[in-house]
């Protein structure tokens, strides 16, 4: 079970032992996903897909405060609105965000019956174009660690970096090669016309 989905689950049995008032009337449906986009270690936030990136989403059932097993239900999975999972058990599926400039991607899961009605859940995923962040070194002229975010990559070292300065073609010459946020930490060398 993912670390999301157990939070969750903590949060929601705590509030129905202690506080059985706030206990859910009927089942709830939960829909968790993760990313598989590159940030760096000091990202504390949610990693975003960008176009092509692949995605897990997995299903949570929650009913008066207990997780229920799902593995006797059949569970569908759509991907803006297009069947694209199912089965009996089927709680967690793999997507890639769409390649067509879209700004969020839509997933719904559904379980056909769960205690004579079915249930639906849906989740907007925003989809996100990668980024590099520049920093300058401090106490270094001259010298810059670039960074990316949201990267269809496993390692920093598979982004291909060119730089300039004043229009000038530079050359880069890294220093902390497996280091991921210095990846791209360079002295810049003019190159001669």
């Amino acid at each position: 079970m993912s670390p999301v989905i157990k939070k969750i689950a903590q949060i929601t049995l705590f509030f129905g032992i202690f506080f059985p008032f706030f206990s859910f009337a009927t089942p709830e449906l939960f829909i968790t996903w993760k990313a598989d986009s590159y940030t760096p270690n000091e990202y504390g936030g949610k990693s975003m897909p960008t176009a092509g990136t692949p995605i897990t989403a997995m299903v949570l059932l929650i009913d008066n405060g207990k997780v229920i097993n799902l593995a006797p239900y059949i569970i569908n999975w759509y991907a803006d609105e297009e069947q694209v999972f199912g089965g009996t058990g089927k709680t967690a599926v793999q997507l890639r965000a769409p390649e067509t400039g879209q700004d969020t991607f839509e997933v719904r899961v559904n379980i056909g019956k769960y205690n004579d009605q079915p249930l639906d859940a849906f989740a907007t995923i925003p989809i996100v174009r990668p980024k590099i962040v520049i920093r300058p070194k401090e106490g270094a002229q001259q010298r810059f660690s670039a960074i990316p975010y949201f990267w269809n990559i496993k390692k920093p070292q598979e982004v291909r970096i060119t730089w300039t300065d004043n229009g000038d073609s530079v050359t880069a010459y890294g220093k902390h090669l497996y280091n991921q946020l210095e990846f791209a930490q360079a002295t810049i060398i003019k190159t001669k016309p």
